[in-house]
């Protein structure tokens, strides 16, 4: 939990560096999978599960000031700078998830090519009568 201590423009602040952690993790996710490493890029991803936990803190915390605070102009520069990284942030999720799909949809084509040469190669087998079951090669 978020303490309470903390100012408008403090947590504005760590809004912006979640934000940016989050961002750097997305850029290093949409790197990883254009080297199709998809098994790194899914670890980071439940790193940002985190990092959206935290910023959904921080966005309680800022909801509940909304009502009792008038933000001051260094704030409202500030909130600027939120929203420009939100922005950044959704787009590159955005990218980051067509790619993980696209991942997710080569790996299924991928284990069905290998389960039907799997059954295909037992069939061959059963039908060519090599096989130790029926006591002949």
């Amino acid at each position: 939990m978020i303490s309470s201590k903390q100012t408008t423009k403090q947590l504005l602040q760590k809004k912006i560096q979640y934000l940016d952690s989050l961002i750097a993790n997305l850029k290093r996710e949409d790197e990883l999978l254009s080297y199709r490493n998809a098994d790194t890029a899914v670890k980071l991803e439940f790193k940002n599960e985190s990092l959206v936990r935290k910023l959904e803190e921080v966005d309680r915390e800022l909801w509940e000031r909304q009502e009792i605070e008038v933000y001051s102009a260094d704030e409202i520069a500030i909130s600027e700078t939120v929203f420009e990284r939100l922005d950044a942030a959704r787009i590159l999720q955005q990218k980051v998830q067509e790619l993980l799909v696209f991942e997710m949809n080569e790996s299924k084509k991928e284990y069905w090519e290998f389960s039907i040469k799997r059954k295909l190669k037992f069939h061959l087998i059963q039908t060519s009568g090599l096989s130790w079951t029926k006591n002949y090669c």
